[in-house]
């Protein structure tokens, strides 16, 4: 009865199948725990990543109307092209009067100068003619008491000489009020030339800003300018992306920024690509705060029905420069980031920068261009060659 009641042994092959399976699933634990231990512990990984970069806007520095759009959406500009042109009438009648008026001081301040030498001019001869009227007095004076001349003769060269000396006295006076409108200056140099000067070259650049040029390379969007739209300074035309200035901000959880550091290299994959097409970057900053920090309404936690959230904080996450050219993103678009914790050496705050500009663009220095020209010709014909040679107001 005991050996009928005894259970039979499990057969072979089962035994093997049930080893093979252990065997197995101990190989794959070790295999996951040694991926997890090499590398899995050294990465963070989020998908709440997006592309974010920078959007020119393109506004009017004067107010006009529009005559013309060069550019539309999805199109891509070259910095310093002609984008949006503005009806240039007034601005031109500006600019010639100012340029009339420039002309108009500058033979006006030619006149300044020649008073100056007509005035010494002036005074040259009433010195003479004081030095004649001193002699006819002497020479009356010492012949009055002899009878020589008469009383009345002696008398005329006495308000003769008091006349020629009031008169000298009124020419140098003159003298001096016309030195003090050109001394210490030339025809070119004249405040009233330079103030004239100024005044055009303000007329030219309002007129050169009937042309509103791309400050940046990049792609066209958000355009809301027409032609015939009258607008005025500062209104948002269109806006210009330059898609190699782009970056990452990947959400990551508070849970996962401690070993993070800037300078970790990151691994990226795109939505728009798929995972055949990886991009490299290092972070170069974690933000100041999460989200909801600065959103317009910021959370009150100090209630009696708080909730606690894990938070999230952006890590900025610079491209690598020739993979974006290679293959382009958009603004907005989702990311797939992993960060490498390998190297734990960097910094969690960067380093303070110099008082260097980030961006900048050169195209609105440019609105000066060609005016010095324009006034070195008008100078030029309205004012005689004599007038530009130093001995000329030397010898004034």
């Amino acid at each position: 009865m005991a050996e009928e009641s005894a259970v039979p042994p499990p057969p072979p092959r089962r035994i093997f199948w049930l080893s093979t399976f252990v065997i197995i699933v101990l190989i794959l634990g070790a295999a996951l725990f040694t991926y997890w231990w090499i590398w899995w512990r050294f990465e963070e990984y989020t998908d709440d990543a997006y592309v974010a970069g920078n959007m020119v806007s393109l506004t009017p520095q004067i107010h006009g109307i529009v005559v013309s759009i060069n550019a539309d959406e999805t199109d891509i500009v070259e910095k310093n092209q002609l984008i949006i042109a503005l009806d240039p009438t007034d601005a031109t009648l500006a600019f010639e009067e100012k340029k009339a008026e420039l002309g108009e001081a500058l033979r006006m301040v030619i006149g300044l100068f020649e008073r100056v030498g007509e005035l010494k001019a002036q005074c040259e001869e009433k010195k003479a003619t004081l030095w004649k009227s001193a002699l006819d007095y002497e020479h009356r004076r010492t012949l009055v008491d002899f009878g020589g001349v008469s009383i009345e003769d002696f008398q005329h060269s006495e308000a003769e000489l008091r006349r020629a000396f009031a008169a000298l006295v009124d020419v140098e006076h003159a003298l001096v009020a016309a030195y003090a409108q050109v001394e210490n200056t030339t025809v070119a140099s004249h405040p009233l030339v330079e103030k004239a000067q100024e005044l055009l070259k303000e007329a030219y650049v309002r007129l050169q800003r009937c042309k509103i040029v791309a400050p940046v390379t990049g792609m066209v969007a958000q355009r809301n300018a027409q032609v015939g739209e009258r607008v005025e300074a500062g209104s948002k035309l269109l806006a210009i992306v330059p898609l190699d200035e782009i970056w990452v901000y990947a959400n990551f959880k508070e849970v996962q920024l401690k070993k993070m550091r800037i300078g970790q290299s990151v691994n990226m994959t795109a939505d728009l690509y798929g995972h055949s097409l990886t991009y490299h970057g290092r972070i170069t900053g974690i933000s100041a705060g999460t989200g909801s920090v600065f959103s317009i309404i910021p959370p009150q936690n100090a209630t009696g029905n708080w909730i606690k959230i894990v938070q999230r904080l952006p890590v900025r996450i610079a491209f690598d420069p020739e993979e974006i050219r290679k293959n382009p993103l958009r603004l907005g678009l989702s990311m797939e980031v992993t960060v490498d914790l390998h190297d734990t050496d960097g910094r969690v705050l960067p380093v303070p920068k110099m008082p260097t500009p980030v961006y900048q663009t050169d195209v609105f220095e440019q609105q000066l261009e060609g005016v010095d020209k324009v006034i070195q010709t008008i100078i030029e014909e309205n004012v005689a060659p004599a007038f530009f040679e130093e001995t000329y107001y030397q010898n004034l």
